[in-house]
């Protein structure tokens, strides 16, 4: 330590002797309600936090230890995982605050905000994907000052099925789309139509599993086009059809 003269240096001497094992993966373990996992390159989980493995039912961590997410998760999610993972793997450049929704260990939609950043080797080499996924406090998350941005969120809360221009919004508020989709991505995490397309997901699960409706009729009623169309987009984000959700998850 004696030859670290600059504060870089000193970081890059400490880091030289840490125990990654004893060190800040042990303090990963103990998070509360943050998944963490670690993948190699080729996509196989290297390391997960007790919060992590068990949500997949998993006792120990070496019981999710070579697994990847097509073990884990549906595969349109799991294709949707390894597209970000190959990107980032790709680019060297984070992905951090992605609101996702998708089913929680009750299989009931939630909304989830996720992290990934590339892993380095000591020589600088990027030899996998590490991330934490927390589940999204949308109350807080949707507490904006914006005056527009919160008067576009109730409009679609109260009538996610309404055929909304965002175009038409904006020029109404003198301000341009692309304008209008900054401020709701700055405000919330994601662009308008990514707010209404989830939030038209989110209602389809409670209808799917509390009527009879059919589904075709659900997905007019949400503004769909047509059934295929829907069902496409709830693939998507719940990584099951609607049939398949509703024969599994609807209350008697």
């Amino acid at each position: 330590m004696e030859s670290c003269s600059n504060k870089l240096d000193l970081q890059h001497c400490f880091d030289q002797d840490v125990d990654i094992k004893r060190g800040p993966i042990a303090l990963i373990q103990h998070l509360k309600n943050v998944s963490f996992f670690m993948k190699d390159r080729d996509f196989r989980i290297i390391h997960g936090n007790e919060h992590f493995y068990r949500r997949f039912g998993f006792k120990t961590e070496l019981d999710i230890v070579g697994k990847n997410d097509f073990d884990l998760f549906p595969k349109p999610l799991a294709k949707k995982f390894r597209r970000d993972d190959q990107n980032i793997m790709t680019t060297n450049r984070d992905m951090l605050g992605i609101i996702e929704l998708f089913l929680n260990r009750q299989r009931l939609p939630d909304w989830y905000v996720t992290n990934k950043m590339p892993v380095y080797s000591k020589q600088g080499e990027t030899i996998g994907v590490m991330g934490t996924i927390q589940r999204l406090d949308q109350d807080r998350a949707l507490a904006t000052t914006d005056h527009i941005v919160t008067k576009l969120i109730q409009l679609i809360i109260d009538d996610p099925g309404r055929q909304i221009s965002f175009a038409e919004l904006a020029e109404e508020n003198n301000i341009s789309h692309r304008h209008l989709d900054r401020r709701f991505k700055q405000a919330t995490g994601i662009t308008p139509q990514q707010f209404l397309n989830r939030k038209r997901i989110e209602v389809a699960c409670e209808m799917l599993r509390s009527q009879r409706t059919p589904i075709l009729t659900i997905a007019l009623d949400l503004g769909y086009c047509d059934q295929s169309a829907f069902t496409t987009q709830f693939r998507q984000c719940m990584g099951i059809t609607p049939l398949k959700y509703r024969n599994e998850f609807r209350t008697s």
